[in-house]
């Protein structure tokens, strides 16, 4: 009985391996990387600075999908009168899925004499707001980075459901392409972005779905050595991202 058994479970697990999914090629290469490191290297070395007279302390790079990403903590902002840490990395992030997706992308350049993430009242939501009204995103992504210690990889922060507008594919995709770079350890509305004047509270308050990223700084908070796996976790974040926005660009 007990061979008979065997067996059979050998046969179950045969059949199944037969219809496991082979996995797909990867897509970021070490040069992409590179790019990234050179990236933040530039924002690492503005990020205290004030802009220029005449320049802004935002930039945008215009593209052509359907998904808008916003990195508004890539430099230290200003709260209630304070220079606060910038969330390290996710201007990279944020410019690299931009960059290979084809899609706009806002983020800080500069130390920002407001906070995005806490006021409306500064030019980045204005101009955050005429992106909205003249591109029509399906999606925006608003990313950020908590701090090393968090339990979680991602926490998605949904303004407890309010800010996905009933789209919980939003939530599902995105948590199947970030499982398949590795990342198992999800959190829902740990910071809801219900909490003061957040990017996602604006944005879904103009009727556009909006998801907060809170990425563990693990895979945003650069430390490239050899030593080191961060560049593998970063690159983890980044083909995980990339393939959800083709997913939402392909299904329209």
């Amino acid at each position: 009985m007990r061979h008979s058994v065997l067996i059979l479970q050998i046969i179950l697990l045969s059949l199944l391996a037969g219809c496991a999914t082979l996995p797909e090629k990867a897509i970021i290469t070490k040069k992409h990387v590179d790019r990234a490191i050179e990236i933040e290297e530039t924002f690492a070395h503005n990020s205290a600075e004030f802009a220029p007279a005449g320049e802004s302390w935002f930039e945008i790079k215009h593209g052509s999908s359907n998904v808008l990403i916003v990195a508004p903590h890539a430099t230290r902002p200003t709260r209630e009168g304070k220079l606060l840490f910038p969330d390290g990395g996710t201007g990279s992030l944020a410019v690299m899925l931009a960059e290979l997706t084809d899609s706009t992308v806002i983020y800080t350049t500069y130390a920002s004499p407001s906070d995005p993430n806490y006021y409306d009242d500064n030019d980045f939501k204005r101009t955050l707001a005429q992106l909205i009204e003249t591109e029509q995103p399906r999606l925006v992504l608003d990313i950020h980075a908590s701090h090393w210690y968090r339990p979680y990889d991602v926490d998605f922060g949904t303004m407890n459901g309010a800010s996905i507008r009933g789209n919980r594919w939003i939530v599902t995709s995105l948590m199947s392409y970030l499982q398949q770079e590795g990342m198992s350890n999800f959190s829902m509305d740990y910071f809801a972005a219900t909490a003061h004047q957040t990017v996602t509270k604006f944005v879904t308050a103009m009727g556009t779905p909006c998801i907060q990223l809170e990425f563990n700084s693990n895979y945003t908070g650069h430390q490239y050595d050899s030593e080191t796996v961060r560049p593998q976790m970063f690159a983890q974040a980044l083909q995980g991202l990339v393939r959800f926005v083709e997913y939402v660009k392909q299904n329209k």
